[in-house]
């Protein structure tokens, strides 16, 4: 699928800056989440069981918005989330490392959503480990945190295994979570 003008841009200012905006694993390829991953990003957010820890299903014009949003992120960061695909080119899902407010703090989020036919495969834990790397090595971040939904034990159980501290429960967007940090 042929990358917008704004995808470009995006990848041009990620090569200013070091970053980098296009990467891939031993499994899975990524590149910046812009406008011409609408019709497969609204087919991951109509799926119910992909959407049930994500706050429900979401229309095209939310997931649009989802899109725009995580742009903007891009212009003002030079990072933010990536649409996944396997390594024949089809869409997997989404990672992201961007800025989120919790609790009046500015804090930086990994976050990851898959189909669910790549659940259970170990790419959550893949693509984290390169998005971490991002995080902590090219970005020198001081700290990382992620969060999932307190009941959504496979999510935490990434969380977990990359090597994420438990920090606590609590209200998080409007949802009972679990918080995890990880420290450079």
């Amino acid at each position: 699928m042929p990358r917008s003008s704004r995808g470009k841009a995006i990848i041009e200012l990620c090569e200013r800056m070091s970053l980098p905006a296009v990467f891939s694993t031993a499994r899975l390829s990524a590149a910046p989440l812009d406008l011409s991953h609408l019709d497969e990003l609204c087919l991951l957010h109509a799926d119910a069981d992909v959407s049930k820890y994500l706050g429900g299903v979401r229309d095209e014009a939310t997931t649009r918005r989802y899109i725009t949003d995580n742009i903007a992120h891009w212009d003002e960061n030079g990072f933010g989330t990536w649409a996944l695909r396997d390594l024949s080119g089809t869409f997997a899902g989404r990672c992201a490392l961007r800025h989120i407010t919790i609790n009046d703090v500015d804090e930086v989020e990994l976050g990851y959503t898959f189909h669910r036919a790549y659940w259970g495969q170990g790419l959550a834990i893949e693509v984290s480990r390169k998005v971490l790397d991002i995080g902590f090595w090219t970005l020198a971040l001081p700290n990382i945190i992620a969060f999932a939904a307190a009941e959504h034990r496979a999510s935490r159980h990434v969380m977990e295994k990359l090597g994420f501290q438990f920090e606590y429960e609590g209200e998080i967007k409007g949802g009972w979570c679990a918080l995890y940090r990880m420290f450079a």
